[in-house]
């Protein structure tokens, strides 16, 4: 399958996973909000996630402190105002980044690995769909439905798309109930591959006051790529920001 990313008014509000659709959520995409970061923390996030892709796993405390103190950062200062745009976040007792989406810095069910040998831990779904793009690798993703158990299966490769089981979608869904405080805690378990739209419908009803919307595996992709398609190259992340007339 080879993705048209020619945005569509059906997606406007499923641009991005991280739109403000519980009180308390991230206004804009993963994309917006390092774009409304004055430099040098942009570099720094950029550096950051960077970090996830070589093969000793996520940047380790040692390596963000010798990243910000070459990029003349106050080190905490900075992970504060990753932290309070929603893009990165670290554990308390271990100071390990934890979440710096796409990336998880835990294990967890949706795993990509690139062409090359790395493999990495998405945050969701999305994220997952989001990591190929963001690289220009060939990669492949595994996953899990939440709702039958069924192993799924993304290849990326020479820009085309294979899915297994081949009706499989991805549920875009928030957890019910009050006001949530990041997109990791709200809306990142409940962004999942499933089999097919039942299982993704079933998932919906189990869980009842959730909200969500099913995607086809184009329009998953599509919403993957303005999310995370530029957060490593400034130039065409710019160039996608100033991109409105779609959105």
């Amino acid at each position: 399958m080879t993705v048209d990313r020619t945005p569509r008014p059906a997606l406007r509000w499923l641009r991005a996973h991280r739109g403000p659709t519980r009180p308390g959520l991230p206004v804009g995409s993963v994309q917006q909000r390092q774009a409304g970061l004055p430099e040098p923390l942009r570099g720094f996030h950029r550096r950051l996630l960077g970090g996830f892709l070589t093969h000793a796993g996520p940047p380790q405390p040692e390596m963000v402190a010798a990243i910000a103190a070459e990029l003349d950062l106050d080190l905490h200062q900075a992970l504060r105002a990753l932290a309070a745009a929603d893009l990165v976040h670290t554990d308390r007792a271990s100071g390990q980044i934890s979440v710096a989406y796409p990336f998880s810095g835990r294990p967890g069910p949706h795993r990509v690995q690139l062409d090359g040998g790395i493999q990495v831990q998405a945050m969701c779904a999305l994220d997952a769909l989001g990591i190929p793009q963001m690289t220009s690798h060939d990669a492949q993703i595994s996953s899990t439905d939440p709702a039958s158990g069924q192993p799924i299966t993304v290849a990326f490769g020479g820009g085309d798309w294979r899915f297994e089981p081949a009706a499989t979608v991805v549920l875009v869904a928030t957890a019910a109930g009050g006001v949530c405080g990041t997109v990791a805690d709200c809306c990142c378990p409940h962004v999942n591959f499933h089999a097919g739209p039942q299982h993704a419908r079933a998932y919906l009803q189990a869980h009842p006051g959730m909200a969500g919307e099913v995607l086809s595996q184009a329009e998953a992709v599509q919403v993957a790529w303005r999310n995370f398609g530029g957060l490593l190259e400034p130039q065409r992340r710019q160039a996608m920001d100033g991109d409105d007339t779609n959105r």
